[in-house]
């Protein structure tokens, strides 16, 4: 699984908006991300920004600095 699908199982199992790197260990423990180099917390900021930033149809929202949640739960 990709980072931003392991991003959106997370978020909708927890139901709130996470800060990145708390996302990114629930899902390297839950199974979502295998082996993710050596700073997969870096790595999720950056597909998770980037997609908020470059994509109006982002399924994703920044909450906060470092905070994400999903996009259908500011409607």
């Amino acid at each position: 699984m990709d980072f931003k699908r392991a991003a959106r199982q997370v978020l909708a199992e927890v139901g709130r908006p996470l800060h990145y790197t708390d996302i990114t260990e629930l899902a390297l423990k839950d199974g979502y991300l295998r082996s993710a180099g050596r700073t997969p917390q870096n790595t999720m900021r950056a597909r998770l920004s980037v997609d908020v930033r470059d994509n109006s149809d982002s399924p994703f929202a920044q909450t906060a600095p470092g905070v994400y949640g999903l996009s259908e739960w500011e409607k």
